[in-house]
């Protein structure tokens, strides 16, 4: 990518993002993404430009710059064990879109998620028990592991469009798309957009 990126269109971002999971997918190095001493020089000095927030769990498998194959300043990414969001996520979500000029919103779960796990198999203690109860709120009844993913992703992106995406954001360009990681294959299953 280069420094020019800030306030690049939700469809561009979304393109860019999926040209470099194929790119991720087939690859053994990530050669795209520009992680050079240059770089990182460019954005001490004068800041950050991504062209997408990521909100993706902790989970050490699930790493977004390798996954989409970027570098040093392309994204902005946000990482919560579940991608769940409380208000800090959502305050970092909010920082992207009106201070950076991110008009992409991307909300990434992930295949064998533990904290998904944790909410299938039942009440947990502590703070995990807040993260596994906003969990269990967003995935009902179901017991398949993949649908549960995808209803907590869904949860988020709704707590997103009800929280913090204005109707001025919105003609602005500003979209939240939903996508789950598969760990096994590394490819991203984009959802359906909204």
């Amino acid at each position: 990518m280069n420094c020019t990126t800030k306030g690049i269109d939700a469809i561009k971002a979304l393109e860019w993002l999926k040209e470099g999971n194929l790119a991720y997918i087939s690859s053994n190095s990530n050669h795209k993404g520009d992680i050079s001493k240059e770089k990182r020089l460019h954005t001490h000095h004068h800041g950050q430009n991504p062209y997408a927030i990521i909100i993706t769990c902790s989970d050490s498998r699930v790493i977004p710059e390798a996954i989409f194959m970027q570098g040093i300043g392309d994204l902005f990414v946000i990482r919560l064990a579940g991608n769940v969001l409380a208000d800090f996520g959502l305050g970092s979500v909010e920082y992207g879109i009106e201070h950076l000029g991110c008009k992409l919103v991307l909300v990434l779960g992930h295949t064998k998620c533990g904290a998904v796990a944790s909410a299938l198999e039942g009440e947990h203690t502590s703070y995990v028990g807040s993260i596994v109860m906003e969990i269990k709120k967003a995935i009902g009844t179901t017991k398949s592991p993949l649908l549960a993913t995808k209803l907590n992703v869904k949860n988020t992106i709704a707590k997103i469009n009800n929280a913090i995406l204005t109707d001025e954001m919105k003609k602005d360009g500003v979209k939240v798309v939903g996508a789950i990681y598969h760990t096994q294959s590394g490819e991203v299953e984009f959802l359906e957009e909204n």
